[in-house]
């Protein structure tokens, strides 16, 4: 029996034992989350490419700014979470190799990001240099393990997870990054990619005795691996994943593209409870939007939203936009002699 388990049939009966009220309360969170942005710092066409004269167009962080702000001012509990590959796909990364993504970040006030294998793009050291020292958001991975040689230099950047105060209540962000990633990227000698749901579970089994009852799986394997967690990880309560650029929607969906299936998707897992697993697209064009009630207990006990379409319905916030300008006129230059770019 688990800790979460164990602890759940104690208070029920101390509850019953005391006559409880039958209504007990509960405590709500917003989860905002992308994956997969690829470097579109500017708003795109519907298909993520140049945003062609008179649109329509779509994404783009000053767009997502004024969302987020909007959702922050509205509701009391809000996290933005990123589950990895800020890094590669248009020319602001190949100049400010990371910088860009740490800037904005910074400025639309993400709470926690995950790894995912396209930030090792340009080895440790330029993750380090161009992005890590920048960024001021937690960065979390659980089954990232640098040896010796590595562990005094990068360890310092980034934790298996993060424990976030939420309103009167600790969430936790606990990290995971594909293992394939020595094989899609380049990380270097130095780091071990572990098994996601192994090194998942040991933290997760650590922060239980520790107290905590609302961990949030925060990462970047794809959604096989996301659904994976979800059914063999105890104890988490949410799945928020990349790498697949998955589209999840429930309803009728405003825009391109087939959903591949609802939105959370929900995962019985093997200790059977309800987990929901989401995923937002790709390229800023969505921010996905899920809010979940817990009891008493830490238990789950309702998740619903919808990805949110960033089209021009939304302003773009006239503040971020003057930043991008500012960034781009460096850009303009390089852009100029540039010849090609990688299409992800």
């Amino acid at each position: 029996m688990s800790v979460w388990t164990s602890r759940c049939a104690l208070l029920t009966l101390l509850c019953i034992f005391l006559n409880c009220s039958s209504t007990l309360s509960t405590f709500e969170v917003t989860l905002l989350h992308t994956n997969d942005n690829h470097a579109r710092i500017e708003e795109t066409s519907e298909d993520s490419g140049k945003c062609p004269a008179g649109g329509p167009c779509f994404g783009g962080v000053a767009r997502r700014f004024t969302k987020v702000s909007e959702i922050r001012k509205k509701e009391k509990n809000v996290l933005l979470l990123d589950a990895g590959d800020q890094f590669q796909g248009t020319v602001w990364f190949n100049y400010y190799k990371g910088a860009e993504a740490a800037h904005f970040m910074n400025k639309l006030g993400y709470d926690a990001m995950a790894f995912g294998n396209h930030e090792f793009d340009n080895g440790v050291e330029g993750l380090i240099q161009y992005f890590l020292q920048n960024v001021t958001c937690s960065v979390v991975s659980a089954n990232i393990i640098p040896d010796q040689t590595l562990a005094p230099k990068l360890s310092r950047y980034y934790q298996p997870y993060t424990v976030v105060n939420v309103g009167s209540e600790k969430v936790v962000v606990v990290g995971y990054t594909t293992a394939e990633t020595p094989f899609l990227s380049m990380p270097g000698q130095h780091l071990k990619f572990e098994d996601e749901v192994k090194a998942l579970q040991v933290q997760v089994d650590e922060l239980e005795t520790q107290g905590y009852n609302k961990i949030i799986a925060l990462g970047h394997s794809g959604f096989d691996v996301d659904r994976d967690i979800a059914t063999r990880v105890r104890g988490v309560d949410v799945v928020i994943g990349g790498h697949t650029n998955t589209f999840l929607y429930t309803g009728n969906h405003p825009s391109t593209g087939v959903p591949a299936g609802l939105y959370p998707f929900m995962v019985r897992s093997n200790d059977g409870r309800n987990v929901p697993v989401v995923q937002a697209f790709a390229f800023g064009k969505y921010l996905g939007y899920l809010k979940l009630t817990f009891d008493d207990f830490g238990n789950v006990v309702k998740a619903v939203g919808n990805p949110i379409l960033m089209d021009s319905s939304i302003r773009q916030d006239p503040e971020v936009l003057a930043d991008i300008e500012k960034w781009k006129k460096d850009l303009a230059q390089y852009s100029s002699r540039y010849v090609g770019q990688t299409l992800v």
